[in-house]
């Protein structure tokens, strides 16, 4: 009884500890905050932000090919209510860009507030095979330190813009939101990030509402340069049901040399606590094979680990490369490989990097503890 009440009171104050560091944070915020990149359309003409301000503030923002700021585009606001907080965020969609050119911006807000100058850089037109590169994140956790290293290392990385592949956070509350998007402050408003659902952002307005994504958010498709890339809600069998007309009538007007899906449960995986998912298997699998899918890529089990290529069930030179990411979060598990594991490993944080061009895509999993490279790939046509 004296163990039980005295687990009890420790977990008690670690929820104690943990709403007064949230308090300190809210009390203590300077608007606007949170401000970061997307695309909601054509990654090489367009540019969308997005940050958080107080409620019923006006925003603009400003840009141009140098500090001159020759053009603005005013944000269009909305707003929800979490527990007994209103929500105030502005989104901008810049049009009508140079593709793969760098612009300078700035926000402004009518609270007064003035940002910092800022870049950022328009994507590869489809069909174009300059080559690029971009990181590969997931399972946070709410890990913040862990978030903003991973982000400062990836910056250093010279990436044209990071995937997210969900579960930024632990219970998707907004006390949590809020720092997590202390974590990316300076980071992704010079870099974008386009992401998945995870099963631990939940069913929450929170996520829906702080990311500006393509269509209806849920699942879309974006072309970067000579790449197809597919975002998915792999979380339950009904949802990938759902989804299937829809990847076969995207994948159907596909033409780029390359095709990435990704989502945030793993399809083969030999993660110990989780492991494989055949609802995806049976539902995607057969889709993926049907139509040349390189890569698919999936967080969740927090093991790395990267598949053989694989079609209907076998190990074919012609399959999908089946990835499971590490954790940037301190969340470590364990992977058994299985017959289709060509590379595995566990027990520490990580990121990944892709570079992208007309012959290949190459792969490099590195540790957030030490920048070490964890597996090293190369993908060809």
């Amino acid at each position: 009884m004296k163990t039980s009440r005295l687990n009890r009171k420790l977990i008690t104050c670690a929820v104690v500890v943990t709403f007064l560091l949230q308090l300190s944070f809210v009390a203590g915020a300077d608007f606007p905050r949170g401000l970061h990149l997307s695309w909601q359309n054509d990654p090489a003409t367009t540019m969308t932000l997005m940050w958080r301000s107080e409620p019923g503030a006006e925003g603009v923002v400003e840009y141009g090919r140098d500090l001159d700021y020759t053009h603005s585009v005013e944000s269009e606001p909305h707003s929800y209510r979490f527990g007994r907080t209103d929500i105030y965020w502005h989104t901008a969609e810049i049009t009508g860009l140079e593709p793969n050119t760098t612009y300078n911006y700035r926000v402004k807000t009518s609270e007064p507030w003035v940002s910092e100058d800022y870049t950022f850089k328009t994507g590869i037109p489809k069909g174009d095979d300059t080559p690029f590169r971009v990181a590969v994140i997931t399972d946070s956790h709410g890990h913040v330190e862990n978030q903003r290293a991973v982000l400062q290392m990836i910056k250093e990385e010279d990436v044209d813009f990071i995937l997210g592949l969900g579960d930024f956070t632990d219970t998707g509350n907004q006390a949590e939101w809020d720092l997590w998007f202390t974590a990316i402050e300076g980071l992704l408003s010079e870099i974008p990030l386009l992401s998945v659902h995870g099963n631990h952002e939940g069913n929450q307005k929170t996520y829906w509402e702080q990311f500006a994504y393509p269509g209806e958010e849920r699942w879309f498709s974006l072309d970067y340069g000579n790449t197809h890339l597919v975002f998915l809600m792999a979380a339950s069998e009904p949802l990938a049901m759902e989804q299937r007309p829809w990847i076969i009538d995207d994948l159907e007007q596909n033409d780029s040399r390359w095709t990435i899906a990704l989502g945030h449960i793993p399809a083969y995986s030999a993660g110990l606590n989780h492991g494989s998912s055949p609802y995806l298997i049976d539902l995607w699998g057969s889709v993926f094979d049907e139509y040349d899918v390189d890569l698919y890529l999936a967080g969740h089990n927090h093991i790395y680990e990267r598949s053989l290529p694989v079609r209907a069930g076998n190990v074919d030179s012609e399959g999908v490369v089946y990835m499971t990411h590490g954790p940037v979060g301190d969340k470590l598990y364990s992977v058994s490989p299985d017959w289709w594991t060509a590379a595995a490993d566990e027990g520490f944080s990580m990121y990944t990097i892709y570079d992208i061009d007309a012959s290949q895509i190459a792969g490099t999993a590195k540790r957030l503890d030490d920048g070490s490279v964890v597996d090293e790939f190369v993908l060809e046509h």
